[in-house]
């Protein structure tokens, strides 16, 4: 698991250390300091021992990577897909509630399945 060089040097330059510092802080060597914010290489034990110094948690030195898509708030924003599905339930709870004949039940299938269709669509 490699470590994020840029974080791992952000946290230790916040507290106005030296590779040296956060070395002895860490109870490591100053070439194993070197080698991860140079490249972000560590055994679990040496992040441990950095997290520990740096007073963080070992996941917020992660490397992301390249991930799978875009972040929780990109994930978040609406989808044209999305309104047909929200249209097709909010018809389907209303035609429920209000004892509406069983032809809006169906149209709020149609909403939901072109919906699920564009999602699939999208991809």
């Amino acid at each position: 698991m490699k470590l994020n060089p840029s974080i791992v040097r952000r946290l230790r330059e916040a507290r106005h250390w030296s590779q040296e510092q956060l070395a002895a802080a860490a109870g490591l060597g100053l070439r194993t300091v070197q080698r991860v914010e140079a490249d972000g290489v560590a055994s679990r034990g040496t992040r441990v021992c950095l997290a520990a110094a740096l007073d963080t948690d070992v996941s917020a030195m992660l490397d992301a990577g390249p991930g799978p898509g875009p972040g929780p708030v990109a994930a978040a924003r609406w989808q044209p897909w999305m309104l047909l599905v929200m249209a097709g339930v909010l018809v389907f709870a209303a035609g429920t509630t209000l004892g509406a004949p069983r032809v809006v039940d169906y149209v709020a299938i149609l909403l939901v399945s072109v919906g699920m269709l564009g999602r699939s669509l999208a991809r």
